[in-house]
């Protein structure tokens, strides 16, 4: 039943979002931190109608069918119906072409998006294709997922709030809500610190998105650094092309290899970050 609770919630976040586009502008005592609206113009951008797919990123000829355009497609439903439709007929026409396992409604199965958009794992695991093919002068991909255990879990951030999922699906309360702690604990004041931070010295966008979903998903009490995640997160937003970076250091500037793209964008826009906060917070 859990799956059809998650429906609701996507579908609710989203057209909450669409009606603020309209009724929900800023009042005075409220500041503009970014532009949702924005976000759905990159997406849309991003998309190529004879391909049915959206771009890596600008610039790019590459197609990710997962995780990019599965986030896209879920994320335009209320925007642009049309092609959010069109991008999944095209995924689920090209995994039937290409042999890529999906699941009944036509996703492709790879163990990370799917957990994310509703879908029931027993645990997390390597079921993705390593999948790379040219395809009318572009070139298709898959993202490929490395099989995890408890101790590799513990160590990244997205994998923590994956399994948290996951635990909150098997009515498994307690299991969630002890992934979700430790994800928490990651959190130093500019960003989630885990083994990729560790190893990078920068922090990953999507991350601030997954954790603020969980959030909201598992219906988790408030975090005491609720603020300062939204403040960053709308930081990461090019105030030009509406997209989102995905990395930052933490004194707020970006890695020169920091570009937007279509998978860390679609994320921000599903977890529904607010963009206004009240004046002087």
């Amino acid at each position: 039943m859990k799956i059809y609770v998650l429906a609701a919630f996507l579908i609710g976040i989203l057209v909450g979002s669409v009606i603020g586009y309209y009724y929900f502008l800023p009042t005075n005592n409220e500041q503009r931190l970014g532009s949702k609206e924005l976000a759905y113009l990159y997406l849309e951008s991003s998309y190529n109608s004879t391909l049915g797919l959206c771009y890596e990123h600008p610039g790019s000829n590459t197609y990710y069918l997962s995780h990019d355009n599965a986030l896209a497609s879920y994320a335009l439903q209320i925007w642009n119906r049309e092609i959010a439709d069109n991008i999944s007929k095209t995924v689920e026409d090209l995994a039937a072409l290409y042999g890529l396992e999906t699941h009944s409604s036509g996703l492709l199965r790879d163990g990370r998006i799917d957990i994310l958009l509703g879908y029931s794992y027993d645990d997390l695991k390597n079921i993705g294709t390593s999948f790379e093919k040219d395809y009318l002068g572009s070139i298709l991909k898959t993202e490929m997922v490395l099989d995890t255990n408890a101790q590799v879990i513990q160590g990244y951030a997205d994998l923590l709030c994956y399994s948290s999922l996951i635990e909150w699906r098997k009515n498994n309360s307690f299991g969630a809500q002890i992934y979700y702690n430790a994800c928490k604990g990651m959190w130093k004041g500019n960003g989630f610190e885990d083994l990729v931070f560790n190893s990078t010295g920068r922090y990953e966008t999507y991350k601030l998105g997954l954790f603020y979903f969980l959030n909201k998903v598992i219906e988790a009490d408030a975090f005491e650094f609720e603020e300062e995640l939204i403040k960053r997160a709308w930081q990461c937003q090019n105030k030009t092309s509406g997209g989102f970076r995905t990395h930052y250091y933490a004194n707020g500037t970006f890695p020169q290899d920091s570009l937007t793209n279509t998978e860390t964008t679609s994320i921000m826009l599903l977890a529904n970050i607010p963009s206004t906060i009240k004046c002087g917070a």
